[in-house]
């Protein structure tokens, strides 16, 4: 297993997070339009960075980790000064509106908050993947006809007992790795991940599936979750095609964690990401101290929706 180096950090400026302390308080609440951000809160947040020169530094230093086709498709934007300097709510903000330089923050979902907040739920089975267990590599919203573009996760709070490392790998790249008999497989519509409802800005409930739906990267997805595996038969060889793709991402993930201020990027067209189990005794730990994560979707304008 690969572990990440310091390539895939990007760090705030010091000119921007003076800026953002003097615009953040005068920019609007991040208002949405049939699940999206408002094109009216957009424009002013993007005139943040249209006087910026370092702003539209970050922005690129960002695509080009995010959106390279050669490249591992995600970024971790360090923001933690913002909380240290405004406050939570403030650094929120902030995150809203470098986001929305990338792309169109979205809301997948009409019962979510446009951040969803993904706590540590104890009540959950340890071993599956919003509890404190291993959280396979996946793409989110995998069975949408359309998944968000992006997939990003602010870190408000660590794991305490300094476990839970985030995992990603690149999606294209494995799959180059299978035979041409896999990949024949994994384009077969026969794959499936529960259902969604109420969705908004995704599409509709996509089920059965292709994981290879042989788009072009931009439009396409590679349409995998190992949390789709358990359920499968056994003696089917679609099942062995997909356990193979996820051989091929786990022989090339890479792992690193995530500190309070850390926000990782995901470019789903590329790349799966995944969390490795919290530390052990979560139950004796507070509730208010327990790992915290925000997430956000995003929508590119290139994508058709």
């Amino acid at each position: 297993m690969a572990t990440a180096t310091d390539a895939f950090r990007v760090t705030l400026p010091d000119p921007l997070i003076d800026l953002f302390g003097k615009r953040i308080g005068d920019l609007p609440a991040a208002e949405l339009k049939d699940g999206l951000l408002d094109s009216s809160v957009a424009e002013q947040y993007d005139g943040v960075r249209a006087d910026s020169g370092e702003a539209q530094a970050v922005l690129k230093r960002l695509r080009d980790l995010l959106d390279n086709e050669h490249g591992d498709g995600f970024a971790v934007l360090e923001i933690a000064p913002l909380f240290d300097y405004y406050g939570i709510d403030d650094a929120q903000k902030a995150a809203t509106v470098i986001l929305s330089w990338l792309a169109t923050p979205l809301r997948a979902f009409d019962k979510w908050p446009l951040w969803k907040p993904i706590g540590t739920n104890l009540a959950i089975d340890p071993m599956r993947a919003t509890g404190s267990g291993y959280n396979p590599l996946h793409i989110d919203v995998v069975n949408a006809t359309q998944p968000p573009d992006y997939s990003a996760l602010l870190c408000v709070r660590p794991d305490p007992r300094g476990q839970g490392y985030s995992l990603v790998s690149q999606l294209r790249r494995a799959v180059e790795r299978l035979s041409d008999d896999e990949r024949a497989l994994l384009a077969e519509a026969v794959y499936a991940d529960g259902a969604f409802y109420a969705l908004t800005g995704v599409g509709d409930d996509y089920n059965p599936f292709p994981v290879l739906d042989g788009l072009p990267l931009a439009e396409g997805f590679v349409r995998f979750t190992a949390k789709m595996l358990p359920d499968m038969d056994l003696s089917d060889p679609h099942t062995s095609a997909a356990r193979a793709l996820e051989r091929e991402l786990i022989a090339e993930q890479q792992r690193f964690r995530l500190d309070s201020g850390d926000l990782i990027i995901v470019n789903q067209h590329l790349c799966v990401h995944g969390r490795e189990p919290l530390g052990p005794e979560q139950e004796y730990v507070p509730e208010e101290y327990r790992r915290l994560l925000w997430q956000m979707f995003l929508r590119s304008a290139k994508a058709a929706c």
